[in-house]
């Protein structure tokens, strides 16, 4: 079960759209932003990007690409799915609390974006990494 809570029409003029949803069993709080889906997991980065491999696989997503900054704090995960569509992917960053936060978008041309598909691969990246 998932709730939605409005933030208010003035994320709106900024132009990030934001609604936060707290979902069962997800650990926080899930943004939908104007790209995708992002949340902060109390989880370190190393256990993040492991819980995303595995919902990549889950999900039959196929991973394209991985860049990791030099102070391992920073890593995005890129992939796509079997069927062609669309490009996921998984920006992590490690927070001061020792959490990560993670952002997920699923890019369907040059200016679209599956917003639903994106906040699936997420909530099973962060019931991975629970």
């Amino acid at each position: 079960m998932v709730r939605l809570v409005a933030v208010g029409s003035a994320a709106a003029t900024l132009g990030a759209c934001i609604v936060a949803a707290a979902g069962a069993g997800a650990g926080g709080a899930l943004y939908v932003t104007s790209r995708g889906v992002e949340s902060i997991v109390p989880a370190s980065i190393e256990l993040v990007a492991e819980s995303t491999d595995r919902a990549f696989a889950e999900k039959g997503i196929i991973r394209s690409g991985l860049s990791v900054d030099d102070n391992r704090e920073k890593r995005v995960i890129r992939g796509k799915p079997e069927s062609g569509d669309p490009d996921v992917t998984v920006e992590m960053e490690t927070q001061d609390s020792g959490s990560t936060r993670i952002e997920v978008t699923a890019r369907t041309s040059a200016l679209g974006w599956d917003k639903e598909y994106a906040r699936a691969v997420l909530e099973r990246i962060v019931e991975l990494s629970s």
